[in-house]
């Protein structure tokens, strides 16, 4: 009688979900979607935020492939390599993008962390035909300006947003007429955001009273300490990465005339795993802006990352990667094609350009209907909103000011900045 009872169910089920699947639309047979990432998963400074990164990419996917099957849409999206770029080290991104696009014919490659190795990518995905890029954590204006035949696009705000966020920091400390020397690593992160904010700091009425840069890898930093020390200056902001200002705070310290309380710098010093590769007495009293995730349903979000992931090292950005894998996947369902072009349509079209219905990331299955049957949405993500334009620039962020007090970061919701 019970095995009678277990077919009679098994039999109204297959029924309903015959009904329920000949609703969805003749266009709903779909394109098997593949996707790769490349990030730092590994190596000195960025390990933590790169795995974060790969593991927020491949939830995002298996949570549009789940939805994919619940609305009964056809075809699938995959993640299908994970590529560890190493510290982003050029050559290896390279390297691993080609892989991605020549070996496991990608449609989309998720990544990188840092904006140089972005735009590796994006070199890759602008000589290649139907391969997209969508940078994680790259903030740098240079990715805006970056001939990419429309392949490169982000979900992280550019740091002409971070720019605006530090002169809004910097004058509520210390007033908008105030001095500021501005130290930089000579990469396209460090040299693209110093004179975004060179430019927006004059033209809030400040003053420069100069400019040093240094390069990653050297021995020592003493004589650019020292150039900076010299300079006329009520403020610093710096850009750097963890790695390199480990052994430049020591040697600002032995100028003497280094005051760390009168220093801002950006989200790469936002982790706790940065604070201890510097040192707390040598961070205690910076502070810094850092892009924040203003998305939907966010804390939500966290616990079930955390539910598939519980070994993930847990970074503030995590959510811009899963947010990149999900407008890849949607973008190749509304798509119904793999060109390039279709496929950068597709993402403006899922990211709210164009209006739709606005979905979070807990609502996928009805995300996936309407975009099955060619209606545009809003996709409110876990980060942000991700309407992208021209460039394929979010156009809006939130950042928030942060400060390092006895060794632990300290953050006043009050003071966030939002465009």
């Amino acid at each position: 009688m019970k095995k009678k009872s277990t077919l009679l169910i098994a039999g109204a089920a297959v029924a309903a979900s015959a009904l329920f699947v000949s609703a969805v639309p003749a266009n709903a047979a779909g394109l098997n979607i593949r996707v790769g990432s490349v990030q730092p998963m590994s190596g000195a400074g960025f390990a933590a935020y790169g795995t974060g990164l790969a593991n927020a990419a491949a939830f995002g996917v298996t949570s549009v492939q789940a939805a994919m099957t619940a609305a009964g849409v056809g075809g699938s999206c995959k993640m299908v390599a994970q590529e560890d770029s190493v510290s982003d080290a050029p050559s290896v991104v390279r390297e691993a993008a080609t892989k991605l696009v020549a070996s496991d014919k990608v449609n989309f490659i998720i990544g990188s962390l840092t904006s140089g190795a972005s735009l590796e990518v994006g070199a890759v995905t602008a000589a290649a035909s139907g391969v997209i890029a969508i940078a994680s954590a790259a903030s740098s204006p240079a990715l805006t300006t970056f001939q990419d035949n429309d392949t490169l696009f982000r979900t992280y705000p550019s740091d002409l947003l971070q720019a605006k966020a530090l002169v809004t920091a910097i004058s509520n400390a210390n007033g908008n007429t105030s001095w500021v020397t501005v130290g930089a690593i000579n990469n396209s992160f460090g040299t693209g955001l110093a004179t975004a904010f060179k430019k927006a700091w004059i033209r809030n009425g400040g003053h420069i009273g100069g400019t040093v840069l240094w390069n990653a890898g050297a021995a020592s930093y003493d004589s650019e300490a020292a150039a900076l020390v010299k300079t006329k200056h009520d403020a610093f902001m710096f850009v750097d990465y963890p790695d390199s200002f480990a052994k430049m705070a020591p040697a600002l310290a032995r100028t003497k005339k280094w005051d760390a309380s009168k220093t801002f710098m950006t989200e790469a010093f936002n982790d706790d795993s940065a604070i201890a590769t510097v040192g707390a007495s040598l961070m205690n009293g910076i502070r810094g802006t850092s892009a924040k995730g203003n998305g939907t349903d966010a804390a939500a979000w966290h616990t079930a990352f955390l539910a598939a992931y519980p070994k993930n090292p847990g970074t503030f950005v995590d959510g811009s990667g899963f947010d990149g894998a999900v407008l890849a996947c949607l973008a190749g369902i509304y798509a119904s094609s793999t060109s390039s072009k279709a496929l950068a349509k597709g993402l403006r079209a899922v990211g709210g350009n164009s209006g739709g219905t606005a979905y979070s990331w807990n609502q996928l299955t009805a995300a996936v209907k309407d975009v099955a049957a060619g209606k545009p949405i809003t996709y409110n993500g876990v980060w942000g909103y991700t309407k992208m334009d021209k460039a394929g620039d979010p156009s809006g962020g939130a950042f928030e000011v942060w400060a390092v007090k006895s060794g632990v970061i300290i953050h006043d919701s009050k003071l966030d900045v939002k465009f």
